[in-house]
């Protein structure tokens, strides 16, 4: 008979979005426990890039300077085009400029440094256990939650959870077995991703990108990318070998890889040696719903995108960020479980967007290789440029906003959308804006959110924050309070001298009342109850 053991969430998966699910939870001081069924961290690259909001997630989680230094140095992302990694250079993007809009710039860093880097936060934490080498079997729902099954070497076991978070990738079985459908092209091509070691350390451009698009002379060689993991010796190389239906005539030998790695970096006595191997389906697919009853999807379980732009690892963390808090608060009775459902109508049109811009991405590339093999050096010049679109993508990164869901909004209307730019504001469901709060540029706005609300004020907004003390007694609701020391509408202020907003544990404005009524604590315990009963 299985064993049967308690928690408060059971988490399938034990990559990125699972262990950063796991580090959540454990912060807010909830039990849960992840099983993966691999046998530890990923050894494989994967995803490659870390953007802005992510690392501005691992800042507040005191992991930041020890993911960035396995990174590549600082204004790597870029794309070289070159004939090969020694041969001729086409051309190049740009670095995308730092305009100062965050405390923790964008990393290029591999994934598996990212997953090393989380583990070992979550592996000396009080509430969360990661079980490797398990394997999620099934799951029934029952009047009190859920109960799965797991199989490992020491047995069968049964968990009993509130809640389960299904962060089990791109194939996820818990997804499968609650009912969701993806919707989407369920196969665009279908890619070869071959890890190897090989040192081009002699070679400065291989310090200088993060990826490097091989179009052979040869009109007939098919092109490729070499993906940069470290900027020394190990890199990524990913070929395309089938399209939708997955037609594959047969699979190259280890001598074959090797010989088209020579060919790719232009060094045909290169000492390779294959690290390891996988083949996937590029997909544009986002689930049907992010929810059933009592289970939750996350990261690639709820939105599979192609791999050009980097927003798969990214939207999974950023997905957890927004679904732990509300976890947290329902489970320790400070919010209804109706706050759950606003998960799946916040993140799922952020799923949607992030996939629209990958799939961009993904179409330029090949009218980029056709500018190139044309020779014809305006339109050379125009599709390069137009990559730089690829990787400038802060407005993207930050400038997404929640319309519906854990928000109040306040009647005006959102502005149009830029990829490249981010206008920083204090509009309901926005991200709040960051502003440095010394000179030594080490404290941030954006560390004031983390555990609870947080009633923030303009520079002479003190009503507000008595008025928070008030509401947080009454409510019995924890409540941060903090004052603006500057409301300049440039960085993004429009609260004023003496408006307020309130702003969640995930950092994103949940209202705003941009000036002082006759009764501000009235005002606050409207919105706080609106958003939380």
């Amino acid at each position: 008979m299985a064993r049967t053991e308690t928690t408060s969430v059971f988490i399938v998966g034990g990559g990125p979005v699972g262990l950063a699910m796991a580090l959540l939870l454990d912060r807010f001081g909830v039990d849960c426990v992840v099983v993966e069924k691999s046998a530890t961290t990923t050894d494989h690259p994967k995803s490659r890039g870390c953007w802005v909001r992510t690392m501005e997630i691992f800042r507040q989680w005191g992991i930041e300077d020890a993911i960035r230094a396995r990174g590549l140095q600082d204004k790597s992302d870029m794309f070289v085009f070159v004939e090969s990694v020694a041969g001729r250079e086409v051309g190049r993007t740009r670095p995308e400029l730092n305009l100062g809009q965050t405390p923790a710039w964008k990393s290029l860093v591999a994934q598996d440094a990212v997953e090393e880097e989380i583990y070992r936060i979550v592996a000396a934490s009080k509430h969360a256990r990661v079980l490797f080498s398990t394997e999620f079997v099934s799951f029934v729902e029952t009047t009190e939650g859920i109960e799965a099954t797991t199989r490992s070497a020491s047995g069968d076991m049964t968990w009993r959870a509130r809640y389960l978070v299904a962060a089990d990738g791109a194939g996820s079985a818990t997804r499968r077995a609650a009912g969701i459908e993806m919707v989407g092209p369920g196969n665009m091509a279908t890619i070869l991703n071959e890890y190897w070691r090989g040192d081009l350390s002699r070679f400065p451009l291989a310090r200088e990108a993060a990826g490097y698009r091989i179009i052979p002379k040869d009109p007939d060689a098919v092109a490729s990318t070499i993906l940069n993991t470290n900027g020394r010796d190990r890199w990524l190389t990913l070929l395309p070998v089938g399209g939708p239906g997955d037609e594959r005539p047969r699979t190259w030998t280890d001598a074959e890889i090797i010989q088209i790695i020579r060919a790719q970096t232009g060094v045909p006595d290169l000492e390779v040696t294959l690290l390891n191997r996988s083949v996937w389906r590029m997909t544009r697919q986002v689930a049907a719903s992010f929810r059933r009853n009592r289970t939750f999807l996350v990261g690639d379980a709820a939105h599979r995108f192609p791999p050009t732009g980097g927003f798969g690892l990214n939207s999974g963390v950023q997905d957890a960020h927004n679904l732990a808090w509300k976890l947290a608060y329902v489970l320790k009775g400070l919010a209804s479980e109706r706050l759950l459902d606003s998960y799946d109508l916040e993140r799922r049109p952020v799923a949607e967007s992030n996939a629209d811009f990958s799939t961009g991405n993904m179409r330029r590339f090949p009218l980029t290789e056709e500018a190139i093999r044309s020779g014809d050096p305006d339109r050379i010049r125009f599709w390069i440029n137009d990559m730089d679109k690829h990787l400038h993508s802060i407005g993207q990164a930050l400038g997404f906003s929640y319309e519906q869901g854990a928000v109040i909004p306040d009647g005006t209307v959102r502005t149009g959308h830029d990829t490249r730019v981010y206008m920083p504001s204090d509009r309901p469901g926005g991200r709040f804006p960051h502003l440095w709060l010394d000179l030594a540029r080490q404290q941030s706005t954006l560390d004031w959110f983390d555990k609870s609300f947080v009633v923030v004020a303009g520079p002479l907004g003190e009503a507000w924050l008595e008025a928070g003390k008030s509401v947080a007694g009454a409510l019995k609701q924890p409540l941060g309070l903090q004052m603006l020391p500057t409301a300049d509408p440039s960085d993004g202020f429009q609260i004023g001298l003496r408006g307020a907003v309130l702003v969640r544990p995930d950092g994103h404005v949940a209202w705003r009342m941009p000036w002082l009524p006759s009764d501000p604590a009235k005002a606050l315990a409207g919105a706080l109850t609106t958003l939380l009963q």
